[in-house]
């Protein structure tokens, strides 16, 4: 079986992700398809940024599903919309962010998280709280480059993300490393690469790759979230957004 699993980036800058970025992790038995949002921010760095992206998102969520794709991945640290995702289709849909979390913490006992700029720590400070690895969670970092700046210069990025890692693995205590923005694509290469030439020998999670081969091992194991922890949203009025029908069957809310 072909798993088709679409990447949802949820933001409204074109160009900031394309195909050709995860092509290496396609497979003959593994499709990965994108799409990008129409409403929305240009990029994710706060809350605000976050509540915005999120109708869409779900719009999105839902066209993918119709479209024949079998897994979703929110392509952005925040997983903007993940849960209200998971309620309007019955599709695995993966938040980068939970998904690296998660296998960081069956990889060590504590991880660090290294991301974008220092005003998302309390926005990742309450992901790790709603995660329930609060325990696991030792460092937050900061590199102080934009989202829409980290394709600007390739060696200052890696060597900003490599010098905080290895400040989070001696001072902070970190075993395990999570490149906390989906921007990084690739940059775990070059920080492991750094992080041995210093003696450290701890994991780089990139969320991405992890993100989509969860996905597609899921969907390969016949696992999707379960609809009585998000069930499906009953129907009734909406205005100001276009948004699509829900798949599946949907009870009509009775009105007294």
């Amino acid at each position: 079986m072909k798993t088709i699993v679409q990447l949802i980036t949820p933001i409204i800058t074109r160009g900031i992700r394309q195909l050709d970025d995860v092509g290496e992790l396609e497979r003959p038995d593994l499709e990965v398809r994108h799409s990008i949002l129409d409403k929305g921010p240009a990029s994710i760095e706060s809350e605000f940024d976050e509540a915005l992206s999120i109708p869409d998102t779900i719009k999105k969520a839902i066209e993918a599903e119709r479209g024949g794709a079998h897994a979703i991945v929110i392509d952005c640290m925040g997983d903007p919309g993940l849960d209200a995702c998971r309620e309007v289709v019955s599709i695995p849909v993966l938040g980068p962010c939970q998904t690296a979390m998660y296998t960081a913490s069956l990889l060590a006992h504590r991880f660090g998280f290294i991301t974008v700029l220092g005003r998302l720590r309390p926005l990742i400070d309450n992901m790790a709280s709603k995660y329930g690895i609060n325990a696991n969670y030792a460092s937050f970092q900061a590199i102080d480059i934009p989202v829409l700046e980290i394709s600007h210069d390739s060696a200052k990025l890696n060597d900003a993300l490599t010098e905080k890692a290895i400040l989070s693995v001696q001072r902070d205590g970190a075993d395990a490393l999570i490149l906390g923005c989906t921007g990084f694509l690739g940059c775990a290469v070059a920080m492991r690469r750094g992080l041995l030439d210093a003696g450290l020998d701890v994991p780089v999670i990139d969320p991405i790759p992890l993100a989509v081969h969860t996905a597609d091992a899921l969907v390969k194991t016949g696992l999707s979230h379960s609809k009585r922890t998000w069930p499906l949203p009953d129907i009734k009025g909406l205005a100001g957004y276009d948004m699509p029908g829900f798949p599946g069957t949907m009870k009509q809310r009775e009105v007294a």
